[in-house]
């Protein structure tokens, strides 16, 4: 495998403000030297994320998460290390030389640098043509319809995919754009025999208005294109498929331009559509971002909660409306997001109405934005009737089930009252029936379980592998030693020096003390520390950024040596236990029964010197 030198990395990590990057996506509040805020990693309404710009590293106290900002990049963007490691290099306008050359390593690399050169090259050209080209007429008179003028469409770098494949095909010849490399970024399709085509390629976007996709860092990794004829028998919007770039499931429209204003308004407004979307934001309501024509996911859940706590829901208000507001809240409630709707005219979208009456009506939407349970109670009452029992009943019971989706007890207490208050059922009854069904549901989910640990299919959402086990905490000796070597450069060469190793790896507890003797990085310089973690499992990380996130210690070296005496002295106890353990078992070979008795003999005479050497009372 391709291994980036250390140095390499302490460079990368120096040069990156762990605070700013954190920051992109929590908000972060000076706490002492430290920064605090909620973590991106778990739902949490107390915040215990902590981020040590001296240390380059940051901790969860509620879920464990840690390490340097290389890790961060890699659990917030589902990176590998290569690439987590790269794009904060590029970030800092640092060249990358890997020291052993990898050839599938290599050839993924290559293949997405083309990616994203092709992406940002036909994205550019897209636009030209929209532009300024003659074949885009239909498509400029298509926004002038829609009240989108040049300086917006110059903004979002909106396009015009023509409709003849061969034009696109030019363009690619004169760009040296391979045909398979336009095949993987999903620009070029090949059909296949039922659809008439034969394995013919051709341009899978044509003649279309195209919107660039972006991931959170402004790279365009896919398109969606509005169809622009009327009469053909093809879908409106139609997005890239999944590539080495792109995965719809996991990207919202515009959360590029959108976050910081959603961070600051602590709240998210989600639209159905990508000119909605642009509109609201040209219109001044920069917190607004748009799913891409799919339902919503676990993924965008989680992306939204990591940026603000509430979320308003602009829906039609038809009954596809409702039912797209009920799938929404039963992916963003579990995250313990407040879901509100604001519901619109019959007929309009937030690009329609702030065309028709300005921005201020649009935010008068907002602003009369209802709790969900209101929102659901109103639209029932409505269209169906609810003076008769056995219809109350039903809805009461689905009303029980979206209560059961509330991330806390406080907001399901909030919930039932007003449920009851709404619907006039008595209080007590609908809290029986929510117990009940939390039972129940506690039920699956247990046999489920049990179903999973039998090696039945009864689970649900597999994970792709094992997870990684966590370490055990560590001993407490072991954990003093730790938080004294990332500030003394004495404890950490004390440590290297003299401690011995067999004795460490025997003693439960001591696995990051191993791997502190075993590095060579300083600790106690923040891009030494920097590179040391990243040089570790996650599991490894998440362990150490929990042990150096506490209080540090003020102890002396001779105290530190001590301590570090006191581990070997039992590590050895361990190591000779063991032994005679073993020397007990029938049928062992002679020749091993000499080695482990000469191995006794040697640990016992060396277990008698240690405990004479051993402080007679310490206090630790």
């Amino acid at each position: 495998m391709a291994r980036i030198p250390e140095e390499t990395l302490q460079q990368v990590l120096a040069a990156t403000d762990i605070v700013d990057l954190v920051g992109r996506y929590v908000k972060l509040r000076r706490v002492g030297t430290n920064w605090r805020g909620l973590c991106p990693f778990h739902g949490e309404k107390t915040p215990s994320f902590y981020v040590n710009p001296a240390r380059g590293s940051y901790h969860c106290f509620g879920c464990g998460a840690g390490g340097t900002a290389i890790r961060f990049v890699m659990e917030h963007d589902g990176l590998q290390f290569m690439d987590a490691v790269k794009r904060l290099a590029d970030s800092a306008g640092i060249r990358i030389q890997e020291e052993v050359w990898d050839a599938n390593a290599e050839r993924a690399a290559k293949i997405r640098n083309g990616l994203v050169k092709l992406h940002k090259d036909i994205s550019a050209w897209f636009h030209l043509l929209l532009m300024k080209g003659q074949v885009a007429e239909e498509a400029r008179a298509y926004l002038k319809s829609r009240g989108i003028n040049a300086a917006t469409a110059k903004s979002w770098e909106m396009g015009y995919a023509p409709a003849s494949t061969p034009m696109l095909m030019k363009w690619a010849d004169e760009h040296k754009y391979t045909e398979n490399l336009l095949v993987a970024g999903g620009i070029l399709a090949r059909g296949d025999e039922d659809s008439g085509r034969g394995g013919q390629i051709y341009a899978r976007f044509r003649h279309r208005l195209m919107f660039p996709i972006r991931n959170d860092y402004g790279e365009v990794i896919a398109f969606s294109g509005r169809l622009l004829d009327s009469n053909a028998k093809a879908a409106k919007y139609l997005n890239s498929p999944e590539t080495m770039l792109f995965n719809k499931s996991k990207v919202l429209f515009g959360l590029d331009k959108s976050k910081r204003a959603i961070i600051k308004a602590n709240r998210a407004v989600v639209c159905e559509g990508q000119i909605d979307m642009i509109m609201a934001f040209e219109s001044g309501f920069e917190n607004v971002v748009a799913p891409l024509g799919t339902a919503f996911t676990e993924f965008h859940a989680r992306m939204l909660k990591r940026h603000a706590e509430e979320v308003v829901l602009c829906f039609d208000s038809d009954n596809a409306g409702y039912k797209a507001a009920e799938r929404a809240f039963h992916i963003l409630a579990p995250t313990g997001l407040v879901v509100k709707v604001a519901p619109l005219p019959q007929g309009e979208d937030p690009d329609s109405l702030i065309r028709k009456e300005g921005p201020q009506a649009f935010q008068a939407k907002l602003d009369d934005a209802r709790d969900f349970f209101d929102h659901m109670i109103d639209y029932a009452s409505s269209t169906r009737n609810m003076a008769e029992t056995r219809e109350k009943t039903r809805f009461a019971g689905d009303m029980a089930t979206m209560i059961q989706l509330l991330d806390n007890n406080i907001a399901r207490d909030a919930a039932i009252q007003k449920v009851c208050v709404r619907l006039n059922i008595l209080e007590s009854d609908f809290r029986k029936q929510v117990a009940r069904l939390a039972k129940s549901i506690a039920n699956q989910q247990q046999q489920k379980a049990a179903a999973g640990k039998n090696g039945g299919n009864g689970a649900s959402g597999a994970s792709d592998g094992p997870a990684e086990a966590e370490l055990p905490p560590p001993h407490p000796h072991a954990r003093q030693l730790i938080r004294l070597a990332v500030t003394s450069t004495e404890v950490l060469e004390l440590i290297r020096t003299h401690a011995q190793l067999e004795a460490l790896a025997a003693v439960p507890g001591c696995e990051l003390l191993e791997l502190i003797f075993k590095s060579q990085s300083d600790l106690s310089t923040a891009g030494g520390l920097s590179a040391f973690l990243a040089t570790l499992t996650p599991a490894e990380e998440r362990a150490f950024s929990r042990v150096v996130a506490e209080p540090p210690q003020r102890v002396s070296t001779e105290t530190a040596h001590q301590t570090l005496q006191h581990i070997e002295f039992q590590g050895l106890e361990n190591l000779y236990q063991n032994l005679t353990t073993r020397l007990r078992q029938p049928g062992l070979p002679k020749e091993d029964v000499i080695r482990m008795q000469e191995e006794v003999i040697r640990l016992k005479g060396e277990i008698g010197v240690r405990r004479a050497q051993l402080p007679s009372k310490q206090d630790y």
